[in-house]
């Protein structure tokens, strides 16, 4: 079974929404799975952010609208709900400290299911038997 990493960069709804598809993808199919959020991305483990702020999407105008409308009348999975149940099928998940700082975000402020703060490199050093994907 595949073990894959993600590493979040883009702040975009619907690329989180495909790189949590593909990890719940391995997850649920025996593999393993570690998220790392970064960047933009970081909103999405931050707490008290409203959905609506959570949701854009690049691409046209109308690809934006009809993303947005899915999500708000429950065609696509919220990234919340997507997030907790990653965590709870056994991802592994963390955030990056260099871009909390630039953020001005801190440890209190992330969701429950942010399991720690590491560096990128040792992100990369825990998955060395995984995939790796880059979103």
């Amino acid at each position: 079974m595949k073990n894959v990493s993600v590493i979040f960069h883009s702040g975009s709804y619907d690329r989180v929404h495909h790189g949590l598809s593909i990890a719940l993808s391995a997850l649920l199919m025996g593999g393993k799975a570690k998220l790392y959020f970064t960047h933009a991305s970081l909103k999405y483990v931050k707490k008290g952010v409203k959905p609506s702020e959570k949701i854009v999407v690049e691409g046209d105008e109308y690809y934006a609208e009809r993303y947005v409308s899915s999500v708000e009348e429950g065609h696509v999975e919220k990234l919340e709900e997507m997030i907790r149940y990653c965590k709870e099928v056994g991802a592994e998940i963390y955030a990056c400290p260099a871009s909390m700082a630039m953020l001005n975000i801190s440890r209190d402020e992330l969701i429950d299911e942010v399991d720690e703060v590491i560096g990128l490199s040792d992100f990369i050093n825990r998955s060395k038997d995984f995939d790796l994907i880059f979103i």
